[in-house]
């Protein structure tokens, strides 16, 4: 059994992390150090003063403790961005009677780990899985069987059991362990979090019990990326990946130098004059602020009319180019409804243009509802009428264009 276990258990990790040891290798990793304290429920039995009293009946006394605490270190290397390797240590203090005698034993419990975190993708909650091996030493008693001492009979045996524990007599004071359980980091900022964790703990080689414990402390992470920066930066992704991961940007302004000569009677040097073409996406944005919708509604107010005017004769003015007219709205309301109201804007702003003689081949509409408000919904209706637009986005990709006319 104990050579099934082996086998199993290291076929386990080899299979998770082959693939992630090369890049564990080659890239500066982040790394995360704590420390905290742990609860283990080792049980001790102890049966002591047994004794016959003058009626004749033997009489002893039973002492019995499930549970001892310690000092728990921690360590931890990302590998990937689901996959860490840890290394876990416990050193734990536990009372005990020798006879009558109490006394103080310890136990040490170490061993590396790994963590699946692919659960969720906050980076400031992370909830994981964990699987690992481990070294268990004890120098206090774990016995589930005895004979009482001073027994005049010498025949009284006493037995005990815990619920994890059944039929075990003696357990041996070192033996190696595997693990799994699972645990949580709440991060309270960039480099500090909470860390806690439950496992349950099983003999892989000697004769030692099946135990549980339960830890908790502090956790200090050095290196990588700001936890902000990057939640941003996955703030900004989850708005291009409406794009299928297809979308490159947003059409850069484009600059254009011209040299004109001035041609005079006389001679004179030859003077450079340089025009900047504003982009057509700006023009049209710029009328765009001024388009208006009835209160909580797709419907186009009439003073809206001769800035979509003008927007159409403009796009009509570049007949072979492709863009999407993109809905947003503010942060107050939930994402469904934004996301629904967001949308049907901006499909009412690509009819008013094709209406006005806009080639439909030319357009397309998205609706991002809330997404890249900026403006929190605590503010003022004055303050948060600034997410609430539509503009139209010039695209140049072939193969993005494709995508969206075939996902419309």
């Amino acid at each position: 059994m104990d050579s099934l276990k082996i086998k199993v258990f290291f076929a386990v990790l080899i299979m998770c992390s082959a693939g992630s040891l090369n890049a564990f290798a080659q890239k500066a990793g982040e790394w995360e150090f704590g420390t905290g304290g742990a609860l283990m429920n080792m049980t001790r039995v102890s049966v002591h003063d047994f004794r016959q009293s003058a009626g004749g009946d033997y009489i002893f006394s039973v002492d019995q403790k499930l549970v001892h605490g310690g000092l728990e270190l921690y360590a931890s290397r990302k590998l990937n961005s689901w996959l860490y390797l840890d290394l876990q240590a416990m050193a734990g203090f536990a009372r005990y009677l020798s006879g009558d005698i109490p006394k103080q034993g310890y136990s040490i419990l170490a061993g590396p780990g790994i963590q699946f975190r692919p659960f969720v993708r906050s980076r400031w909650i992370q909830p994981y899985l964990r699987v690992g091996a481990s070294y268990y030493r004890k120098n206090f008693p774990t016995r589930y069987f005895g004979h009482f001492d001073n027994d005049p009979t010498g025949e009284g045996i006493w037995t005990a059991e815990d619920a994890w524990n059944k039929g075990m007599t003696v357990a041996d004071d070192s033996f190696l362990p595997v693990s799994a359980g699972l645990g949580v980091i709440c991060w309270m900022g960039d480099r500090v979090g909470i860390r806690l964790q439950g496992d349950y703990h099983t003999p892989l080689l000697g004769k030692g019990q099946n135990f549980a414990r339960l830890s908790a402390g502090v956790v200090l992470s050095l290196g990588g990326n700001s936890r902000r920066k990057a939640e941003a930066d996955e703030y900004v992704g989850a708005h291009l990946s409406e794009y299928d991961d297809l979308y490159s940007g947003r059409f850069s302004p484009k600059v254009v130098e011209k040299v004109v000569e001035k041609v005079v009677e006389k001679e004179v040097p030859v003077e450079k004059v340089i025009e900047r073409e504003v982009p057509l996406t700006v023009i049209m944005n710029e009328l765009l602020e001024s388009v208006t919708f009835e209160f909580d509604s797709s419907v186009i107010s009439e003073e809206s009319y001769p800035a979509l005017d003008q927007v159409a004769r403009t796009l009509m003015e570049c007949p072979d180019q492709h863009f999407l007219v993109a809905g947003y709205t503010d942060a107050k309301g939930t994402e469904e409804y934004n996301d629904d109201l967001s949308s049907r804007r901006a499909k009412a702003v690509l009819e008013a243009l094709t209406e006005r003689g806009v080639s439909s081949g030319m357009l397309c509409s998205r609706g991002f509802g809330k997404r890249m408000a900026v403006v929190p919904e605590s503010e003022s209706d004055d303050v948060r009428k600034g997410d609430r637009k539509v503009v139209i986005e010039r695209i140049s990709d072939d193969l993005l264009w494709k995508y969206l006319i075939m996902n419309d």
